[in-house]
Protein backbone atom coordinates (compact mmCIF):
# COMPACT_ATOMS: atom_id res chain seq x y z
CA UNK A 1 0.00 0.00 0.00
CA UNK A 2 3.16 2.35 0.47
CA UNK A 3 4.44 1.66 -2.24
CA UNK A 4 1.47 2.71 -4.36
CA UNK A 5 1.16 6.20 -2.80
CA UNK A 6 4.55 6.53 -2.91
CA UNK A 7 4.11 5.86 -7.15
CA UNK A 8 0.83 7.72 -7.23
CA UNK A 9 2.80 10.70 -4.98
CA UNK A 10 5.79 11.06 -7.61
CA UNK A 11 3.38 10.53 -10.72
CA UNK A 12 1.40 13.32 -9.30
CA UNK A 13 4.61 15.54 -9.09
CA UNK A 14 5.73 14.88 -12.18
CA UNK A 15 2.24 15.62 -13.76
CA UNK A 16 2.18 19.00 -12.15
CA UNK A 17 5.56 20.21 -12.89
CA UNK A 18 6.63 18.78 -16.25
CA UNK A 19 4.16 20.31 -18.23
CA UNK A 20 1.22 23.10 -19.03
CA UNK A 21 -1.37 20.77 -20.04
CA UNK A 22 -4.09 23.50 -20.54
CA UNK A 23 -2.09 26.29 -22.80
CA UNK A 24 -0.50 25.46 -26.43
CA UNK A 25 3.52 25.29 -26.09
CA UNK A 26 5.03 27.74 -28.41
CA UNK A 27 6.02 26.17 -32.07
CA UNK A 28 9.75 25.82 -32.64
CA UNK A 29 11.47 28.01 -34.98
CA UNK A 30 12.30 25.97 -38.65
CA UNK A 31 16.29 25.95 -38.95
CA UNK A 32 17.19 28.32 -41.68
CA UNK A 33 20.47 26.70 -43.78
CA UNK A 34 22.71 29.63 -43.94
CA UNK A 35 25.14 29.52 -47.14
CA UNK A 36 28.16 31.17 -47.84
CA UNK A 37 27.80 34.29 -49.92
CA UNK A 38 29.83 37.09 -50.88
CA UNK A 39 29.28 40.17 -52.05
CA UNK A 40 29.69 39.66 -56.12
CA UNK A 41 32.33 42.51 -56.79
CA UNK A 42 34.48 40.30 -59.51
CA UNK A 43 33.39 37.78 -62.29
CA UNK A 44 35.17 34.53 -59.98
CA UNK A 45 32.72 35.15 -57.25
CA UNK A 46 29.38 34.83 -58.98
CA UNK A 47 31.14 31.49 -59.99
CA UNK A 48 32.06 30.62 -56.36
CA UNK A 49 28.53 31.72 -55.23
CA UNK A 50 26.62 29.91 -57.76
CA UNK A 51 28.86 26.75 -56.86
CA UNK A 52 28.09 26.94 -53.10
CA UNK A 53 24.30 28.26 -54.04
CA UNK A 54 23.60 24.68 -55.72
CA UNK A 55 25.51 22.52 -52.94
CA UNK A 56 23.63 24.25 -50.27
CA UNK A 57 20.27 24.28 -52.12
CA UNK A 58 19.67 27.82 -51.60
CA UNK A 59 17.58 29.57 -54.06
CA UNK A 60 17.67 33.22 -52.91
CA UNK A 61 21.36 33.19 -53.29
CA UNK A 62 21.36 31.10 -56.63
CA UNK A 63 18.80 33.10 -58.41
CA UNK A 64 20.96 36.31 -56.99
CA UNK A 65 23.42 34.56 -59.36
CA UNK A 66 21.49 35.44 -62.41
CA UNK A 67 20.86 38.51 -64.06
CA UNK A 68 17.18 39.71 -64.59
CA UNK A 69 17.72 39.05 -68.34
CA UNK A 70 19.22 35.87 -67.89
CA UNK A 71 19.02 33.02 -70.69
CA UNK A 72 19.80 29.41 -70.95
CA UNK A 73 20.40 27.37 -73.90
CA UNK A 74 21.00 23.85 -73.83
CA UNK A 75 23.57 21.62 -75.90
CA UNK A 76 21.65 21.24 -79.39
CA UNK A 77 22.60 16.82 -79.08
CA UNK A 78 20.71 16.85 -75.66
CA UNK A 79 17.62 17.36 -77.64
CA UNK A 80 17.46 13.71 -78.44
CA UNK A 81 17.07 12.97 -74.85
CA UNK A 82 14.60 15.11 -73.27
CA UNK A 83 11.15 16.68 -74.86
CA UNK A 84 10.95 18.25 -78.00
CA UNK A 85 11.24 22.56 -76.86
CA UNK A 86 12.27 21.93 -73.28
CA UNK A 87 15.68 24.59 -73.80
CA UNK A 88 12.82 27.01 -76.01
CA UNK A 89 12.30 30.13 -73.96
CA UNK A 90 14.19 29.30 -71.40
CA UNK A 91 14.45 32.68 -68.76
CA UNK A 92 15.14 33.87 -65.37
CA UNK A 93 11.79 32.54 -64.50
CA UNK A 94 12.01 29.17 -65.93
CA UNK A 95 15.89 29.11 -64.29
CA UNK A 96 14.90 29.43 -60.90
CA UNK A 97 11.37 27.21 -60.82
CA UNK A 98 13.63 24.72 -62.50
CA UNK A 99 16.20 25.06 -59.75
CA UNK A 100 13.66 24.78 -57.18
CA UNK A 101 12.28 21.66 -58.55
CA UNK A 102 16.03 20.03 -58.63
CA UNK A 103 16.62 21.43 -54.87
CA UNK A 104 13.34 19.29 -53.45
CA UNK A 105 14.52 16.45 -56.15
CA UNK A 106 17.48 16.04 -54.54
CA UNK A 107 18.63 16.00 -50.94
CA UNK A 108 22.78 15.71 -51.41
CA UNK A 109 24.20 18.36 -54.52
CA UNK A 110 28.07 18.32 -54.88
CA UNK A 111 29.38 20.74 -57.72
CA UNK A 112 32.71 20.54 -58.85
CA UNK A 113 33.95 23.63 -61.33
CA UNK A 114 37.25 23.22 -62.97
CA UNK A 115 39.50 24.38 -65.94
CA UNK A 116 38.38 27.81 -65.89
CA UNK A 117 39.16 29.84 -69.05
CA UNK A 118 38.55 33.22 -68.90
CA UNK A 119 38.14 36.46 -70.63
CA UNK A 120 37.05 39.62 -68.74
CA UNK A 121 36.87 43.48 -69.07
CA UNK A 122 35.51 45.89 -66.55
CA UNK A 123 32.08 45.49 -68.38
CA UNK A 124 31.67 41.90 -69.39
CA UNK A 125 33.22 38.55 -68.87
CA UNK A 126 33.37 34.98 -70.85
CA UNK A 127 33.95 31.87 -68.63
CA UNK A 128 34.01 28.38 -70.22
CA UNK A 129 34.24 26.04 -67.19
CA UNK A 130 34.21 22.15 -66.87
CA UNK A 131 32.01 20.65 -64.34
CA UNK A 132 30.95 17.69 -61.97
CA UNK A 133 27.84 17.67 -60.42
CA UNK A 134 26.78 14.80 -58.58
CA UNK A 135 23.01 14.86 -57.16
CA UNK A 136 21.70 12.77 -54.47
CA UNK A 137 18.21 11.35 -53.60
CA UNK A 138 16.66 8.39 -51.41
CA UNK A 139 16.04 6.23 -54.26
CA UNK A 140 18.70 7.35 -56.81
CA UNK A 141 22.26 9.09 -57.76
CA UNK A 142 22.63 11.46 -60.73
CA UNK A 143 26.53 12.03 -62.57
CA UNK A 144 26.48 15.10 -64.63
CA UNK A 145 29.66 16.42 -66.68
CA UNK A 146 30.25 19.00 -69.28
CA UNK A 147 31.14 22.46 -70.13
CA UNK A 148 29.23 25.23 -68.76
CA UNK A 149 29.80 28.96 -70.70
CA UNK A 150 28.81 32.00 -68.73
CA UNK A 151 28.50 35.40 -69.98
CA UNK A 152 28.35 38.24 -67.31
CA UNK A 153 28.06 41.66 -66.95
CA UNK A 154 27.99 44.25 -63.90
CA UNK A 155 24.96 46.12 -62.35
CA UNK A 156 25.21 49.83 -61.49
CA UNK A 157 26.15 48.74 -58.34
CA UNK A 158 28.98 46.12 -59.79
CA UNK A 159 27.33 43.45 -58.85
CA UNK A 160 28.47 40.97 -61.34
CA UNK A 161 25.98 38.82 -62.64
CA UNK A 162 25.25 35.69 -64.95
CA UNK A 163 23.45 37.06 -68.59
CA UNK A 164 24.01 34.13 -70.58
CA UNK A 165 24.74 30.30 -69.98
CA UNK A 166 24.98 27.46 -72.16
CA UNK A 167 25.74 24.07 -71.93
CA UNK A 168 27.85 21.72 -73.95
CA UNK A 169 28.07 18.06 -73.65
CA UNK A 170 31.55 16.66 -73.07
CA UNK A 171 31.18 12.94 -71.95
CA UNK A 172 29.61 10.29 -74.50
CA UNK A 173 28.43 8.45 -71.46
CA UNK A 174 27.40 10.67 -69.06
CA UNK A 175 24.66 13.35 -69.03
CA UNK A 176 25.31 16.83 -68.83
CA UNK A 177 23.50 19.63 -66.51
CA UNK A 178 20.91 20.73 -69.51
CA UNK A 179 19.62 17.23 -69.51
CA UNK A 180 19.30 17.74 -65.68
CA UNK A 181 17.66 20.94 -66.13
CA UNK A 182 15.59 20.11 -69.14
CA UNK A 183 14.25 17.07 -67.26
CA UNK A 184 13.22 19.03 -64.29
CA UNK A 185 11.30 21.84 -66.42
Amino acid sequence: MVYKKIHLFLASIILLSGCDWFHPREAPKPEEQESAWEEPLSPSLVLSNLEQAFEDRNIINYSASLFSDFEFFGDLSDSLYVNPGSFNDWYYNVEVEVATKIFNTFSSIELYFSDSLKDSTSTEAHFYSTYTMNLESIDSSVVAKGLAYFHLTPDSMNRWSIVTWKDFRTDSILIDWGIVKALSR
